[in-house]
């Protein structure tokens, strides 16, 4: 079910993977004998239209309503636009109404924007025996370099870095870091409390150690992106040593998460500092373990082969490819995140999402 199609948007992206095939295993996939129907959300405007009419004359891709796709459909991808953290909730509420029993349906970005509408969403699915998940790229896409947690790593803090505008940086940061703090001993048990600092405070914030310039350090040293004086005369540069990152930065922001574990995590947007994702956890024993969220260029993208590949092992065998409550606990926090934006540097407590 697609809000919207664009070249280059995550629509294009998945429907063109499982219409033609993607590259998977060191071989181009294709699956053999799929029948694709895409269902339009809404009106489309021209040239999306168009683009999804010549994947229908050229590549045998099935155009009809919403109801008529669904009732025969053992799964279903639903894609918002492109620059939505979630799908409008009446589109998703008439997905999983009209979807068959049984089915598997998987949510591009977040469930909802807040926890009590993925509550209800979820709710409706499982009345529906509907297998649900949903999420982005993040969480299937390389690390450079391809490290793990270990098998119950005891963690003190965590901290990424990510660009772009609101709330989609922040969908992007939660969705990029919390799948690798879940190997942790006890797994994620849940948020109590948000803050949201920005500016000078955010930088005030890290001279108190309230997070941590070392953790940013080690995040940064994995990005290959570095704005300011790379981009003028390639040279390297200690963007953090030499006191850099609050010079680029425009409109940085961040929050700071307090799992009820006791684990400190931070978010941070630094647009103009890197233009890459990158995260850094520091364990208990005082080492650190970092890397960068690989997202290739266009036009291929091949991050979404990655999500691709998730999403196909998902729909033949009816296992999600992470458990339901990491949908809830993005949309709660990211409710948190946009609750906290109106009240910098208090703590918001948050007991609703102190679950597994």
């Amino acid at each position: 079910m697609l809000e919207d199609f664009a070249l280059q948007s995550p629509a294009q992206q998945l429907l063109d993977r499982f219409l033609l095939g993607y590259r998977r295993a060191g071989a181009f996939h294709k699956l053999d004998g799929l029948r694709v129907t895409a269902a339009r959300a809404g009106d489309f405007l021209s040239p999306s239209a168009a683009l999804l009419q010549m994947r229908a004359n050229k590549a045998g891709l099935q155009l009809t309503d919403l109801p008529t796709a669904l009732r025969d459909a053992d799964a279903i991808v639903i894609v918002p636009r492109a620059n939505s953290v979630a799908p409008v909730e009446a589109q998703l509420t008439a997905a999983l109404t009209h979807a068959k029993r049984g089915a598997s349906c998987f949510v591009f970005g977040a469930l909802a924007a807040n926890l009590a509408a993925a509550r209800t969403f979820a709710a409706l699915a499982a009345a529906r025996q509907v297998t649900l998940a949903s999420g982005t790229v993040l969480p299937t896409t390389w690390r450079l370099p391809q490290i793990d947690l270990p098998p119950q790593a005891r963690v003190d803090e965590a901290l990424i870095v990510v660009q772009g505008a609101s709330p989609l940086a922040e969908l992007h940061a939660l969705d990029g870091l919390l799948p690798v703090l879940e190997r942790r001993a006890g797994g994620e048990r849940g948020v109590r409390q948000v803050k949201f600092l920005s500016g000078r405070e955010l930088w005030r914030a890290g001279d108190r150690r309230e997070w941590s310039w070392p953790l940013l350090s080690a995040a940064l040293s994995r990005s290959d992106s570095p704005q300011g004086d790379a981009i003028l005369d390639g040279r390297t540069q200690d963007l953090v040593g030499l006191g850099l990152v609050p010079k680029l930065a425009t409109n940085p922001r961040g929050w700071l998460l307090e799992h009820t574990d006791g684990v400190r995590t931070t978010l941070l947007v630094l647009d103009g500092v890197v233009a890459d994702f990158n995260f850094a956890v520091r364990l208990a024993d005082g080492s650190n373990l970092s890397a960068q969220l690989f997202r290739a260029p266009v036009p291929g993208q091949e991050h979404y082969s990655q999500l691709a590949a998730a999403l196909e092992d998902f729909f033949r065998t009816g296992t999600p490819p992470w458990p339901a409550q990491c949908s809830l606990l993005t949309a709660g926090l990211l409710d948190a995140c946009r609750q906290t934006a109106a009240q910098p540097s208090v703590w918001l407590r948050t007991p609703e999402l102190s679950f597994r």
